[in-house]
């Protein structure tokens, strides 16, 4: 086993946040965050085709409201990924799932919608509207599963988030400053404090009593 044993790849490593986070520096060396992008309603938000030369950091992944319950109900699996085409619509209710942007366009001018957030002070209206795809996992007798395919138009920008990653937040650099809490004995109740000596030994938890 020692022979055969070879590095995580960086790739991989979610604790080598030196790779996750290659592309994360603004202009002025702040790196950049997930809350940042989400509140920044100037700047577009990248394609698929853009993100192929202009990547988003490592570390984030993009997000999308999405609807995709339908009356349909398959009595068998499908042989092939069902695809579906629908527009955008507010008052469906959502949940938020992985997509991909494929399309970026301008709002008509005859598009009212504020697609503003109530805590912003500006209270600015995105220009763009988005094209969105989705892949979604399904059962059938809940067992068998098979993927649907989405393509959503006309996506408002705040239905569109950036996520941080799993494990790749700053909490997780390996120069992050860490101590360990300490609580005094006497704020917790006495029946709790049941360790003797002896099994706090055998749990070898000793250092932390």
């Amino acid at each position: 086993h020692v022979k055969k044993w070879e590095p995580t790849s960086k790739e991989s490593d979610y604790n080598n946040l030196t790779w996750w986070t290659e592309k994360r520096e603004t202009g002025n060396g702040d790196p950049i965050t997930a809350n940042e992008l989400n509140k920044d309603q100037d700047a577009p938000i990248r394609t698929w085709a853009e993100q192929q030369t202009n990547p988003y950091p490592h570390s984030l992944r993009i997000r999308c409201y999405a609807n995709t319950n339908h009356d349909a109900a398959y009595l068998f699996t499908p042989k092939t990924t069902p695809v579906y085409r629908r527009t955008f619509d507010e008052d469906n209710e959502y949940q938020l799932m992985d997509c991909q942007v494929r399309e970026r366009y301008e709002r008509g001018e005859d598009d009212s919608s504020d697609d503003s957030s109530d805590d912003n002070e500006y209270q600015i209206t995105h220009r763009h509207l988005y094209v969105v795809e989705i892949d979604v996992e399904k059962t059938v007798d809940d067992v068998t599963s098979f993927h649907e395919h989405y393509i959503m138009t006309d996506v408002p920008w705040s239905a569109i988030k950036f996520m941080e990653k799993p494990y790749t937040s700053d909490i997780f650099l390996k120069n992050a400053f860490r101590h360990e809490m300490k609580l005094p004995d006497e704020i917790f109740p006495k029946s709790w404090m049941n360790f003797s000596e002896e099994q706090k030994q055998k749990a070898k938890w000793y250092e932390l009593w």
